[in-house]
């Protein structure tokens, strides 16, 4: 059965295994986004802590694992939004072995519904621009284009990010 929850201090483990495949699966595909600095085993430590990381399991599998909260980086103030009131996502992921079956879909959806019943109107995010798959994937589902900004902690030619929200009906 599969189902989306907070995480707590003893999933943690299991978090980063799935980041560390995740990661792994990226730079194979020469698409330098994560890094060990982030995201990390810390960062996914101070956010369960702050109640932020929910994570989605299939029985005791761990499927994927998304961070919600109000953080922007400061590169974001240039961009036009168009809603206020977001919820962000920071680190969405689904193991590589389950991408394609459903799995990113349902925690994107799964995200929007706890957004709007928290009282959020849009949700926001950036996805590396190299990242084609991700990007396409939150355009498939609704998430509009607003802009891009440049990280300079990013390795040379991996630092443009698409910006991206979606309102929330």
């Amino acid at each position: 059965m599969i189902t989306i929850a907070l995480a707590k201090p003893s999933d943690v483990d299991a978090i980063e295994r799935l980041y560390l495949a995740c990661k792994d699966d990226l730079l194979a595909r020469q698409i330098f986004q994560w890094d060990d600095t982030y995201p990390n085993r810390a960062y996914f430590e101070e956010c369960i802590k702050d109640d932020s990381v929910y994570i989605m399991k299939d029985g005791e599998e761990l499927l994927g694992v998304v961070v919600l909260d109000e953080w922007q980086s400061p590169e974001w103030e240039a961009i036009d939004w168009c809603h206020a009131r977001p919820l962000v996502i920071h680190s969405l992921m689904v193991h590589p072995e389950q991408q394609g079956q459903g799995s990113g879909k349902a925690m994107l959806r799964a995200s929007e519904q706890l957004a709007k019943a928290e009282g959020y109107t849009s949700i926001r995010l950036d996805s590396f621009s190299g990242n084609e798959a991700a990007c396409n994937f939150y355009k498939r589902h609704g998430y509009v284009e607003r802009g891009s900004v440049h990280f300079d902690s990013k390795p040379k030619g991996h630092e443009r990010y698409i910006c991206f929200e979606k309102a929330l009906d």
